[in-house]
């Protein structure tokens, strides 16, 4: 895998910033944990030309932050990657995001421009209680694939952990765990099996 580009809105203003870091960490932690190079930005930082504008020199973009149908925001509510932003340098990479609803219209949007690899949500990504097991069933799918595993392996263990981590949650708190099953039935995961 080559460099991962790891974006995120930790704005303290931000609402679920924490929760956005706290991906962010865990996404350095499995690039250093792999011997994978990455580079991170974030607010004030955070726009298109420091996502979009850097993806010629890395492999995959990761991304934590707000959306919608049509693409992920930054802390001002500006377009960092959407289907209103020049997204060529999408072409023949990966983007792996936590986002709501940004499977709907931006990932067949930059598929059409040869994005080979996609995880988003087609729905709201809703978080409730404990943040972790919300951490650990997002970030699964990356784990795998940054350890050299395909796109079929990654995203089998992706949804094993969102299964497990449900089981969890049903008998602590079961109104986390229905946001959880809730986030699972709108993950999108598709790409090239062959990423590297």
């Amino acid at each position: 895998m080559g460099k991962v580009l790891i974006a995120y809105n930790n704005d303290s203003e931000t609402v679920l910033h924490d929760f956005f870091e706290s991906c962010a960490d865990e996404a350095k932690q499995i690039c250093a944990d792999n011997g994978i190079n990455y580079s991170s930005v974030c607010p004030p930082d955070l726009n298109e030309q420091s996502v979009v504008g850097v993806m010629p020199d890395h492999h995959l973009c990761f991304i934590a932050a707000h959306g919608d149908v049509d693409g992920i925001y930054n802390e001002d509510a500006k377009a960092v990657v959407s289907i209103h932003t020049t997204n060529y340098n999408f072409k023949d990479k990966g983007l792996y995001s936590i986002a709501c609803r940004c499977a709907q219209n931006l990932h067949p949007h930059l598929k059409a421009l040869g994005l080979r690899f996609f995880v988003g949500y087609n729905d709201t990504f809703n978080i409730r209680g404990e943040h972790e097991p919300f951490i650990n069933s997002a970030m699964a799918g990356l784990k795998s694939l940054l350890s050299g595993e395909n796109v079929d392996i990654a995203k089998e263990k992706m949804l094993t952990v969102y299964d497990e981590q449900i089981v969890a949650l049903d008998a602590t708190d079961p109104m986390a765990a229905i946001e959880l099953v809730h986030n699972r039935e709108a993950l999108v995961f598709e790409g090239d099996n062959n990423l590297t």
